[in-house]
């Protein structure tokens, strides 16, 4: 997972394709901005980012699945909260 220095953007990668899933859960620094929390999920051996018009990455959390039988995704614990631009 990176988040540029300007943090205008999140991108998360999953390089196999497997049974495992990621996805990041982050929010924006704009207090205003009423889709919080947002998701990004990584794609099966690929990259996704996203980004919000209304402000900065200011929080994010990796988290990580199992992919069923049924393809759906069922999530685990995420990892502690990262803060790039400090709290």
């Amino acid at each position: 997972m990176t988040v540029p220095a300007d943090r205008s953007m999140i991108k998360v990668c999953d390089t196999k394709v497997d049974n495992l899933a990621y996805k990041a859960v982050w929010h924006n620094d704009n207090p205003v901005d009423a889709r919080k929390p947002f998701e990004v999920r990584a794609p099966q051996g690929g990259c996704a980012t996203d980004s919000s018009l209304f402000g900065s990455v200011k929080v994010f959390k990796l988290c990580q699945g199992q992919i069923g039988t049924d393809k759906r995704v069922k999530w685990g614990a995420c990892r502690a909260a990262v803060w790039p631009g400090g709290r």
